[in-house]
C-alpha cells in the first residue's frame, strides 16, 4: 500500500491532528514520473571565501558584474577567485542591512545611516548632507533616485538623481492615505511600493519637476507590513510579511493591487512565535526551475521557505551540538559569478550553494521527514513493513557517507513520543538495487513515521510503501 510520504512542513497546535515536517528537503511535482511527486535534498554549501569576522549581514550584486558584502561593520569586495578588498567601514557592526544602486553608486543603509560606494572611485562613505532625515530606516533604488523612509513618520525622501550623496530637504513626500508609519519602500515592477504598519499605497513616477512621484489612484491596500526586510520582489509581483488592524504574521503574494495569503495557518503560527519578528528578513532565489522565498532570522525556530512552483512550504535548518534544529546559517543570498553565494549569520564565510552539495559547509546536513499520521478510524493496526523508495547506490567512494544510511524512529501517541532510531543503509555506490525498508513495526492506532539521513550524499525519495 502505497502512503502519503511528500508533503511540506505542516505542524498544527494538536500535534495528533498534525505533525509533518520537511526539513531541508523539498518537494517535488511531476505528473510524469514513476511518482507524481518526490522529496529532493535541499542545497548544501561549500566554502567560497572568508570576509572578515562577520556576521555577513546582507549581500549584493551590481549590475557591473561586482560583488560585494557587509561583514560585521566593513564593506567587503569580493572578486571571481574569491579574494576580497576592505573598502571601509560602517557605524554599527550587527542588524540587516539594505542595498540599492542607482547605475554609479551603491547605497547601504544600516537602519539608521546612509553610505554611499562610487565604483568608479571606490570611494565609500556615509552620507552626511544635512538635508537628509537624522534615522532612515531603509533605502531602494527608482527611475535614477534613491528613496529612503525616515523612522517613525510617514515620509519618504528622494535622492538628486543619480546622487546618492545629495539630498534636498523639500524633496520628500508622505505616504497619507492613513496615518500609520512608514516603515518599509521597495521598488516592485517599476513601481515605488509605500509599506506602513497597516496600509500600503503604491506610487509611481509621473515625471513632474516638482516632486516626480504620485500615488496611483485606487492604489491603496488594508494591508500593511511588520517585517520590513521581508519585502521582496519577485515573479513579477511582490511577497511580504503583513499586518493590519487584525493582526499579524501571514504572508502576502500581490496580485495586482490586492493581497493574496500565500502562507498557511501552522507557517503563520510559526511567523507570529518568533521573538523579534520586525528583525525578520527574506531572499529569494531561483534553481533548477524552482523559485524559494526564504525568510529567517528575527528570532524564528527554524528558516521558512515557500516555493512558488509548488506552492508549498518546507523548512532549512541547522542541527546544533543539542541536537535540536534552528535556522540555517545563510542569512542573505546574491547570484554573482554563475554561484548563488550565501553569507554566514554566525561569521564571516562566504559559501556557495548548490544542489551538487551535500553538507553544511563542512558540517553534517540533516534531512528529516515527518509523514502524516496513519490511522483507519482507530482500529489496532499491525505494521509489518515499510519500504522508502529513496534514490539508492548514492554512496561515496570513501569516508563517511560510503555506506549512506537512513534512520526511522515511529511514534504510536500522534508525535508526542517516539522510539529510537532504526537503521538501515542506502547503498553503497553503485548498489542501485538497495532496498530501504523496515520491518516488525508494532501495533498502533494511529502511526507516525520520521526519516532522518545525515550522510552527506545525494538525497532523492521518491514514495514510501506499506505492508
Amino acid at each position: 500500500m502505497k502512503i502519503g510520504l511528500v508533503g511540506p512542513s505542516y505542524v498544527q497546535r494538536s500535534l495528533p491532528f498534525d505533525a509533518q515536517r520537511t526539513v531541508n528537503l523539498y518537494p517535488i511535482l511531476d505528473d510524469m514520473g514513476k511518482e507524481v511527486a518526490a522529496l529532493y535534498g535541499t542545497p548544501g554549501k561549500s566554502l567560497f571565501t572568508t570576509a572578515g569576522f562577520g556576521p555577513i549581514r546582507g549581500e549584493f550584486a551590481s549590475t557591473n558584474g561586482r560583488a560585494f558584502c557587509i561583514s560585521g561593520s566593513v564593506l567587503y569586495e569580493i572578486d571571481s577567485a574569491g579574494n576580497v578588498t576592505n573598502h571601509g567601514s560602517l557605524d554599527s557592526s550587527s542588524g540587516v542591512i539594505t542595498t540599492a544602486e542607482n547605475g554609479p553608486q551603491l547605497a547601504i543603509c544600516d537602519g539608521e545611516y546612509l553610505y554611499i560606494f562610487t565604483y568608479a572611485t571606490n570611494a565609500f562613505e556615509k552620507v552626511t548632507d544635512p538635508d537628509i532625515p537624522t534615522q532612515i530606516g531603509m533605502v531602494a533604488y527608482i527611475d535614477g533616485y534613491f528613496v529612503i523612509n525616515e523612522v517613525d513618520t510617514g515620509r519618504f525622501y528622494i535622492s538628486a538623481l543619480n546622487d546618492g550623496l545629495a539630498w534636498d530637504a523639500l524633496d520628500f513626500a508622505t505616504a497619507e492615505g492613513s496615518p500609520d508609519n512608514l516603515i518599509a519602500v521597495v521598488n516592485a515592477v517599476g513601481q515605488l511600493w509605500l509599506f506602513g504598519s497597516q496600509t500600503t499605497e503604491i506610487w509611481s513616477n509621473t515625471g513632474d519637476s516638482d516632486f516626480p512621484f504620485r500615488r496611483i489612484a485606487g492604489a491603496k491596500m488594508e494591508t500593511g507590513i511588520v517585517s520590513p526586510y521581508s519585502a521582496i520582489q519577485i515573479d513579477n509581483s511582490i511577497i511580504w510579511v503583513g499586518k493590519d488592524i487584525f493582526g499579524q504574521g501571514m504572508v502576502y503574494k500581490a496580485q495586482g493591487f490586492s493581497p493574496i495569503r500565500i502562507s498557511t495557518t501552522p507557517i503563520e503560527k510559526r511567523i507570529q512565535e518568533a521573538n523579534n519578528l520586525e528583525n525578520i528578513s527574506a531572499y529569494a532565489y531561483q534553481e533548477e526551475g524552482n523559485t524559494f522565498y526564504v525568510l529567517t532570522g528575527g528570532g524564528l525556530e527554524t528558516t521558512l521557505v515557500y516555493d512558488l512552483v509548488t506552492q508549498q512550504w518546507h523548512e532549512r535548518a541547522y542541527l546544533n551540538s543539542d541536537g535540536d534544529f534552528e535556522q540555517d546559517i545563510a542569512s542573505c543570498h546574491m547570484f554573482i559569478f554563475g554561484r548563488h553565494l550565501v553569507g554566514d549569520r554566525r561569521n564571516g564565510k562566504i559559501y556557495t550553494q548548490s544542489l551538487d552539495f551535500y553538507d553544511d559547509g563542512g558540517e553534517p546536513l540533516v534531512r528529516e521527514r515527518t509523514y502524516t499520521h496513519l490511522s483507519d478510524e482507530e482500529k489496532r493496526i499491525r505494521y509489518n513493513v515499510i519500504k522508502i523508495g529513496f534514490e539508492t547506490g548514492v554512496g561515496l567512494q570513501t569516508g563517511q557517507g560510503s555506506n549512506p544510511l537512513v534512520s526511522l524512529r515511529l511514534s504510536k501517541d500522534g508525535a508526542r513520543t517516539w522510539s529510537d532510531y532504526y537503521t538501515t543503509t542506502m547503498g553503497a555506490v553503485g548498489k542501485y538495487e538497495t532496498e530501504c525498508e523496515f520491518r516488525r513495526l508494532g501495533v498502533a492506532q494511529q502511526m507516525t513515521f520520521q526519516i532522518r539521513v545525515s550522510d552527506p550524499v545525494k538525497v532523492a525519495i521518491i514514495g514510501s510503501y506499506l505492508q
